[in-house]
């Protein structure tokens, strides 16, 4: 069951922006594999800003710390090992923090995966996404799903139990029959944690071009909410609880790192791409690597884009939109506590109309979603922006 963190908790994430490649559905921001050089230097920016950023967190404990990117488990094992030590230097980590890493299947190997273990990272998010070849190659991706089997096998062989792997449902040619199947691999490789990312596409991504030119065809609404409904019926019955939307774990396995930003806790970004959340305003280095690296080298802060400034009811109205992607979605009376807001009161009308609809519902002092209302979720959450 998720409970809100205290104040002084916070997250920290940190960006790593190097991929083997650039998939063809990504919009994160990323870059082809680059000079070793360009890498160390990254690398040094980061120890900077983390130093820079800690001067102003000496009462914080980060409760997690999440690598991801691009594709953090490109860098080199002695190359992970800085990076941690760094954090630790410069920040307090609690002691029994979750320290993820995200990874795709091309960049691991026995030797990798002990020095990931040597570094302090305690859970694997593999990013595998299908395990079947032609959707694997629709979306660009550097592994087969040999690959990422063979990747599965090594994670369990160094002893490291707690793995996610990702799956995306809706990709071009995709059929239920083969997503049941890369949905039953996934489940027989037995995983702590499980996503499933229905593929939205922004509209610059190789992929998106491709479905304008019809080169490519989604499944199309229908058949992507019955992959959904499937999805969620397979990882109840083999033992797997869903949380939130889009994720499911194993009891006690729940991604900590993900729950403090739906329950709208503060967090710390690093690097280039990197979103902060603090002081009632959510902004974002710029996604801008050389433009990062002249700034930290030269002494200076991070170059940012402010995305948020929030007040009172904004804030609210942001922790509702997060807190309801939560399967057990918002304790009424924790967030009246909170943002000082009666949800029942301040947004009588919309939530009244849902629960008519049967898309909300509201049990034990708690507001959520009806299951029927996970897939078009979306559509509900747009009105409650303040």
């Amino acid at each position: 069951m998720p409970v809100l963190y205290e104040t002084n908790d916070r997250g920290l994430y940190i960006h790593i922006p190097f991929c083997l490649k650039k998939c063809s559905y990504c919009d994160f921001y990323s870059l082809p594999a680059v000079s070793t050089v360009l890498v160390n230097r990254y690398i040094k920016a980061l120890q900077k800003e983390l130093e820079i950023k800690a001067a102003s967190l000496k009462d914080t404990r980060m409760k997690t710390v999440y690598a991801g990117g691009g594709t953090p488990s490109i860098l080199s094992g002695e190359e992970l090992k800085i990076l941690m030590a760094v954090v630790r230097k410069h920040l307090e980590i609690e002691e029994a923090a979750e320290i993820s890493l995200e990874a795709n299947p091309a960049t691991l190997n026995a030797d990798k995966l002990k020095s990931i273990r040597e570094a302090g990272f305690n859970r694997i998010s593999l990013g595998v996404q299908s395990f079947q070849d032609d959707e694997l190659f629709v979306l660009g991706r550097s592994h087969n799903s040999v690959d990422a089997l063979k990747t599965i096998k090594l994670i369990q062989d160094s002893g490291l139990s707690n793995y996610n792997i990702d799956l995306i449902y809706g990709i071009p040619g995709q059929t239920i029959s083969k997503w049941e199947e890369s949905l039953g691999i996934a489940i027989e490789a037995k995983p702590a944690h499980l996503s499933m990312y229905l593929l939205q596409l922004d509209e610059s991504t190789p992929l998106a071009d491709d479905i304008r030119k019809d080169r490519f065809q989604l499944p199309g609404e229908e058949i992507e909410a019955q992959m959904y409904d499937i999805g969620m019926d397979m990882l109840k019955n083999r033992g797997f609880r869903q949380y939130e939307i889009s994720n499911f774990a194993r009891p006690g396995y729940e991604c900590r790192h993900n729950l403090l930003y739906w329950e709208a806790m503060e967090y710390i970004g690093i690097g280039a791409g990197a979103v902060s959340f603090t002081d009632q305003r959510r902004y974002i280095n710029k996604k801008d690597l050389i433009q990062y690296l002249w700034a930290i080298e030269n002494g200076r802060e991070s170059p940012a884009e402010e995305l948020e400034e929030m007040d009172q009811k904004e804030l609210a109205a942001d922790a509702i939109i997060l807190g309801l992607r939560l399967c057990d979605g918002i304790n009424l009376e924790q967030f009246r506590l909170r943002f000082d807001i009666k949800i029942m009161d301040y947004y009588k009308d919309i939530i009244e109309d849902y629960i008519d609809r049967g898309l909300l519902n509201i049990s034990n002092g708690r507001l959520s979603f009806s299951r029927k209302a996970y897939f078009v979720s979306n559509q509900v959450l747009c009105h409650f922006i303040a």
